[in-house]
């Protein structure tokens, strides 16, 4: 059996929130685009939701893994108060096609906010039940990627380099990430400069 573990932790963020671009905010662009590459070195998966300053995230991957990286986390000086809501051993990964799935849930979790009671996405205060379903519709959501129309035209059935599901090569992956980094960057640059204003 595999040592599996699955740790989801909270964190808020340390930087000033820019407006989205692409559907992203550029820091956090820019910390998914790193997180992608570095996991798929790792042998990690997961999934990520931003919003309100904070951070949820779902690691998954061979135990030491998990704990290197959580331990890396817990220096990055991009967020702080870091709490750890479940850290339990698994079978399997629930997020294998990503090596870090970025999910925005803006319908679904005002929609979830709505029923606990809550006015903003305040992950400290959710129960193992809140956590739960926060997972659910991370699993369920579909991937937001600025490059994902270049990566699914490889995808697509019929297309001369069909994959399996959501699977998609190493070379696209880097490419999709490269294009990612560069693109976060650049809204990065220009958010700075006052292009988004």
């Amino acid at each position: 059996m595999p040592d599996l573990v699955q740790i989801v932790y909270v964190s808020r963020s340390t930087f000033t929130t820019m407006p989205a671009e692409l559907g992203i905010e550029p820091s956090v662009a820019r910390i998914l685009a790193q997180s992608r590459v570095n996991n798929a070195r790792r042998g990690l998966v997961g999934a990520l939701y931003f919003g309100d300053g904070c951070f949820f995230q779902c690691l998954e991957g061979h135990a030491a893994e998990v704990e290197r990286l959580y331990a890396a986390l817990l220096r990055d000086p991009r967020h702080t108060d870091l709490k750890v809501l479940v850290r339990r051993p698994i079978e399997r990964t629930s997020f294998a096609s990503w090596a870090m799935k970025y999910v925005p849930l803006d319908a679904e979790m005002k929609g979830l906010l709505r029923e606990l009671g809550l006015a903003t996405f305040d992950p400290y205060r959710f129960d193992q039940a809140a956590v739960a379903r926060v997972l659910e519709l991370l699993g369920t959501g579909r991937d937001l990627d600025p490059t994902a129309a270049a990566a699914e035209e490889t995808t697509r059935p019929g297309a001369a380099t069909t994959r399996p599901g959501n699977a998609r090569s190493p070379w696209t992956i880097a490419a999709a990430t490269a294009a990612a980094v560069a693109i976060a960057v650049v809204a990065g640059i220009a958010a700075a400069m006052g292009a988004f204003r």
